[in-house]
């Protein structure tokens, strides 16, 4: 990663929605419409949108990106 990441608190609805912070819509350009992948570990949830995947990397290769980066998240 070049950058620290963005950090937000959001938290789910009773629709079982979530609202994705302004800043980081913002900086990741989600507009209404964007298409996102939704991966679960242990415990973490990352979405990737899904022109940025869409042929060019492998699922394993997917998961194992969201790995690296959930390590290097430290909320302790």
């Amino acid at each position: 990663m070049t950058e620290d990441p963005l950090i937000d608190i959001t938290k789910v609805t009773e629709k079982g929605q979530v609202v994705i912070p302004k800043e980081i819509r913002d900086k990741m350009g989600f507009k209404q419409g964007t298409r996102l992948i939704v991966v679960a570990s242990d415990d973490a949830v990352v979405l990737q949108r899904v022109e940025a995947v869409a042929g060019k990397i492998r699922m394993k290769d997917l998961l194992e990106r969201i790995k690296t980066i959930t390590s290097r998240l430290s909320f302790g």
